[in-house]
């Protein structure tokens, strides 16, 4: 399937959709396209089964990446289609964003066992739940690290020391 093809079922199946190209290589420039999929999080599992069905090969899945942004904690899952085949290879992402009096997403591990690992990080460094999780242990923190802390938040629940280097550059301008 190329993106198009992703897109139109993605569409079809009322998803919001769109695609973003950027060019990437020094020598030989290469138009890089990501199919971009919004999904409210009550489909999202919903919407990751329906992926690995009409897909006609086993998505690569890369990592969720995350952004504290205020009131929403917005989290996008990113995979690849055509993975390994040199200038056929796509990026898939599925944006997903959690309020932040509800910061709660169903685990997709079983669907696709490699994101576990991505799962227990935003867990972890976000303070995201992540609904039944096979395996929820820290891999990052230490035993003693302070409980509702979370590394990567901009907000109260962040690192204070972090956000305040994070910071420094409204002192200097």
């Amino acid at each position: 399937m190329n993106i198009e093809e992703v897109k139109q079922e993605f569409e079809k199946a009322g998803y919001e959709t769109w695609i973003t190209e950027r060019v990437a290589g020094v020598r030989n420039k290469v138009a890089r396209k990501t199919l971009w999929i919004k999904v409210d999080k009550e489909k999202f599992r919903e919407a990751m089964q329906f992926f690995k069905e009409i897909a006609d090969q086993y998505p690569h899945f890369s990592i969720i990446s995350c952004t504290d942004l205020e009131n929403i904690i917005e989290l996008n899952y990113h995979f690849a289609l055509g993975y390994g085949r040199r200038l056929e290879e796509y990026v898939i992402t599925f944006k997903v964003n959690l309020p932040k009096n509800d910061l709660k997403i169903d685990s997709i591990a079983d669907i696709f066992p490699a994101v576990i690992y991505s799962e227990r990080e935003i867990q972890e460094m976000m303070g995201i739940e992540v609904i039944n999780i096979p395996d929820g242990r820290h891999m990052f923190l230490t035993k003693d690290f302070p409980s509702g802390v979370y590394p990567w938040r901009r907000d109260e629940a962040g690192v204070k020391e972090t956000n305040k280097l994070y910071e420094r550059w409204k002192d200097e301008a």
